[in-house]
């Protein structure tokens, strides 16, 4: 099963604030759409909790990570670990897992898996409570790179980057 990354970051890392993403990018959830269409989907609870996750885990297999006992998000399954998590997806038969925060998740599943797909945004997040890890240039090579200037829908100019493990 391959484990792929699924992240938007601003240049200073920042992934969320006040338990949300800090920008409107439209063009960024078209591509996220794309990028999930197919997968099976692994997230922290604050993420499966967050005001997108209602639209982004509809009809799709999912499985989310919580610490809370008894847990169960609906239309979906719970695990209490990474790794429990990814054993759940693979019992279900995934052939392709995407992990999609938050920042504890994307820490804990960046040793493990195979692929990292990255949104960048060009623009510093003050206040950011929520971060991306940093990206080993001695695990990680970039392959592609789409960048795209903003527009009247796109605040910020960003980034589609592309990774693969390479150690």
């Amino acid at each position: 099963m391959e484990k792929l990354i699924i992240a938007a970051k601003s240049d200073n890392g920042v992934i969320g604030k006040n338990g949300e993403l800090p920008w409107h990018m439209p063009a960024d959830l078209d591509f996220f759409s794309r990028q999930i269409e197919g997968g099976y989907l692994l997230s922290g609870r604050r993420s499966y909790e967050s005001e997108q996750g209602e639209t982004i885990f509809k009809d799709k297999p999912f499985v989310v990570i919580t610490r809370q006992e008894g847990y169960q998000p609906k239309g979906g399954r719970a695990a209490h670990s990474l790794e429990e998590g990814i054993a759940t997806a693979e019992a279900d038969g995934a052939r392709r897992l995407c992990i999609l925060g938050g920042g504890e998740i994307y820490r804990q599943a960046l040793p493990v898996a195979d692929r990292l797909i990255i949104t960048e945004v060009h623009t510093v997040v003050e206040g950011g409570d929520a971060f991306f890890p940093d990206i080993n240039p001695e695990h990680w090579k970039e392959y592609k790179r789409e960048s795209h200037k903003k527009d009247s829908r796109n605040p910020y100019d960003y980034s589609f980057v592309f990774y693969t493990r390479i150690g």
